[in-house]
């Protein structure tokens, strides 16, 4: 570790910016110049922990500008050097190793985009990395517009997307999509706009999301926080419930819990392409409980569904679209 990297880590020390691995490393290169003391040395070592940060200042300052050649120096150095490897190892894992996210997002095919717009189809998803380093993992049948970026850190979005957002607080990050507006510093967080989904939801996972319908707030949501808004009737719920990544649509597994009939369909068309309808008014007004994952085929979801429903099912591959009428 050379001068300049250990004053800094020092000054974080003393103004209290310092992370719990900087700390540890501060205090055991003090600690071990205690270890290391002779009759000789310049620097008193006390034990206790007793003002262990003005020590610290103080025992660094002595080192940094101490120019003595004799071996005692060696040791120092040495000592600092393996506690900058120790702090080297766990800031690349707290900084640098693949996060959570990346980790799902490894095998989605990925485009880097500075204007225009990108979509996804059938059973599709695709990873948008913008031109600041923010992440927007878009599911099936989803789109997502950008504008003038440089300028203003607005995206139009449909469907579904997840975002983890650059932080950058001169410019806050501002999605539309659904009739709200959801403005971040930067965070993560889910939002659902479907079209054909009355709803549009957003779920917050970490950091803070201001979201308002162009007339209002309506709530600034904290991680874990959910917020449904009808846009038919400009009315909203708030529920909590924990956001995990790893049992959501980006690790290829949907659970739905108490969905309407418009929620089932577009899952189900999602993961397999076809639409499901029903002139049946009780089925449109039921909420259903089912689980979608890539590795259901359609017939098994078909068998649920119709278990769920007590109905028949016909299929139908028109010219607009493909269709499963439940009768």
């Amino acid at each position: 570790m050379d001068q300049n990297q250990l004053k800094k880590l020092i000054k974080k020390y003393q103004e209290g910016t310092a992370s719990a691995a900087e700390k540890f490393v501060v205090e055991y290169w003090y600690e071990s110049l205690g270890q290391q003391k002779t009759e000789d040395s310049e620097i008193d070592f006390l034990p206790d922990r007793k003002n262990l940060k003005q020590r610290i200042v103080w025992a660094a300052s002595e080192y940094v500008d101490k120019r003595s050649t004799n071996r005692r120096r060696f040791i120092y150095v040495a000592v600092a050097s393996v506690a900058l490897f120790m702090l080297s190892t766990v800031l690349y894992h707290q900084y640098f190793s693949p996060s959570q996210i990346d980790r799902l997002i490894k095998p989605i095919k990925i485009v880097y985009l500075d204007r225009g717009t990108i979509s996804t189809g059938i059973a599709e998803r695709t990873t948008v990395i913008l031109n600041d380093g923010t992440k927007v993992i878009l599911n099936a049948n989803s789109g997502i517009t950008v504008g003038n970026y440089d300028h203003l850190r607005d995206v139009k979005l449909y469907g579904e997307a997840f975002f983890d957002v650059k932080r950058d607080p001169s410019r806050p990050f501002t999605v539309h999509g659904g009739g709200l507006n959801i403005k971040v510093l930067g965070t993560s967080f889910n939002v659902k706009a479907y079209r054909d989904i009355s709803n549009t939801s957003v779920s917050v996972r970490t950091g803070k999301v201001q979201v308002d319908n162009n007339e209002k707030n309506l709530r600034t949501l904290l991680p874990d926080e959910n917020i449904s808004y009808d846009r038919k009737s400009s009315n909203f719920k708030l529920t909590n419930a924990e956001y995990s990544l790893e049992t959501s649509w980006l690790s290829d597994h949907v659970k739905l819990d108490q969905a309407s009939f418009e929620e089932l369909n577009q899952n189900f068309k999602n993961f397999y392409g076809f639409s499901l309808h029903t002139a049946d008014e009780k089925l449109l007004k039921d909420r259903y409980n089912i689980n979608f994952r890539k590795s259901k085929t359609m017939t098994a979801a078909l068998e649920e569904i119709q278990l769920l429903t007590g109905k028949k099912i016909s299929i139908k591959n028109k010219q607009e679209g493909k269709e499963i009428i439940l009768y």
